[in-house]
């Protein structure tokens, strides 16, 4: 199931439930279209968003103290298909795997731990993935450490505390981040947020028309979201 499909199904099923039920059918196709041009609009996403992102400042990251590591966490790997025999880390978990480079290249080089176990369809964890992926980036090989067993981000901070490391640098989109913050801070790590990537308002005339993209990014918060009130649930966080 992609971003967009759930919320998508959550406003047809709405709808059809609305339909059946409510005798001032005029009134529910409103409500519908309604629905669907805020999830598709990008003012409104990026107001819910903003909860997320807004304690993030949108700079290079920078570090008063050295951190001991770099940890750069998976978000999906793309399996082998038949033209292009291989994986391939997708675009944001390239962008996450670019940005931990950049930072790897200023002042001394540091450790890169990049963590993520396999998913369907892969023949290796999206880490060894990943970590490929860095070193045609210019990170040293013998500076990339490989956590490919963990399947959440609660147990990749697990993994990380077991081995030793006390202040890292955290490498994920500013969305996640908060969630994926607050897990290796329970494990008693010092962590220095170096968000990949903040959304930012861009050109007027584009971002006041409704896109799919508006609502990919509405259920990737809404995943968020989510997911903090599952970790909470668990004690993760």
């Amino acid at each position: 199931m992609t971003y967009t499909e759930p919320l998508l199904l959550l406003l047809i099923l709405s709808g059809v439930l609305g339909l059946n039920w409510c005798k001032r059918k005029s009134l529910v196709a409103a409500g519908i279209l309604f629905g669907l041009v805020l999830m598709s609009w990008r003012p409104v996403e990026l107001f819910v968003a903003k909860g997320l992102e807004g304690r993030y400042p949108i700079r290079p990251f920078h570090a008063a103290v050295r951190p001991e590591a770099i940890v750069v966490l998976s978000g999906n790997v793309n399996p082998p298909v038949f033209e292009r025999p291989y994986e391939q880390p997708d675009a944001e978990t390239a962008a996450r795997c670019d940005y931990a480079a950049w930072i790897y290249k200023q002042g001394t080089p540091l450790p890169v731990l990049t963590c993520g176990g396999g998913g369907k369809g892969s023949r290796e964890p999206f880490a060894a993935t990943m970590a490929a992926h860095l070193r045609r980036s210019g990170v040293a090989a013998e500076l990339i450490w490989v956590e490919g067993r963990s399947r959440n981000t609660h147990e990749s901070a697990v993994i990380l505390r077991a081995h030793g490391i006390q202040r890292i640098a955290l490498v994920i989109n500013a969305r996640s981040m908060p969630r994926a913050e607050a897990c290796f801070r329970k494990q008693g790590l010092t962590v220095m947020a170096a968000p990949s990537r903040i959304d930012q308002w861009g050109e007027t005339r584009d971002e006041l028309i409704p896109t799919w993209k508006a609502i990919k990014g509405n259920e990737e918060t809404l995943h968020e979201l989510a997911g903090l009130l599952w970790y909470r649930l668990r004690g993760w966080i």
